[in-house]
């Protein structure tokens, strides 16, 4: 998807303000006999802003996939991964999935369900810890990938965010970026 694009500073995937958030993301939502889901942008009453909510009754049947079609990789480059999410006291998880210098495809999912991490050859399950309300989280992919798969990040090929919470923003960076700053477009609180 942005293979050939220069990618340099910060790259937005979803800013729940913007005319579109979900433009570039599939949204897959559960409605049957044993729950349903929604996925809805709604204001939030702590930040006085528009927020993406993800909300569903069983986790892997809702959640939103960037990019949207199940054929296409981002090919981000921007080794730092931040979201901005509230913790809503409910069970989510999210997985990334990057390409390293072998040219192969590793994912992690990262989890508030999860107690401990385990370490698979293409797949690590790793815990997540959230405070009460708002969290501005930032993941170094690169260093992740070296870590656990003892291997070098070239891209994040792909995004899945699952029920239940809400979320603000989700981009990359270049480097560490404190919220101080960030534009202001991109901070929480205006």
């Amino acid at each position: 998807m942005l293979r050939g694009v220069y990618q340099s500073g910060i790259l937005t995937v979803l800013n729940s303000a913007s005319t579109d958030p979900l433009a570039l993301w599939e949204c897959k939502q559960q409605h049957n006999a044993t729950g349903t889901s929604t996925i809805e942008i709604i204001d939030d009453d702590e930040i006085s802003a528009p927020v993406l909510s993800i909300q569903g009754s069983e986790l892997s049947k809702t959640y939103i996939a960037c990019p949207r079609s199940p054929t296409s990789v981002l090919a981000i480059r921007l080794p730092y991964l931040v979201l901005v999410l509230k913790n809503t006291n409910q069970l989510v998880g999210f997985e990334v999935e990057v390409m390293d210098e072998r040219g192969l495809a590793r994912s992690f999912w990262i989890a508030n369900y999860e107690s401990s991490p385990q370490i698979h050859p293409r797949l690590s399950v790793l815990p997540l810890r959230l405070d009460q309300g708002w969290n501005h989280m930032t993941f170094d992919l690169a260093q992740m990938t070296r870590r656990v798969y003892g291997t070098q990040y070239t891209e994040t090929r792909r995004i899945r965010f699952h029920a239940s919470a809400r979320l603000r923003f989700i981009f990359f960076a270049d480097r560490l970026i404190s919220e101080e700053d960030l534009p202001s477009e991109l901070r929480l609180y205006y």
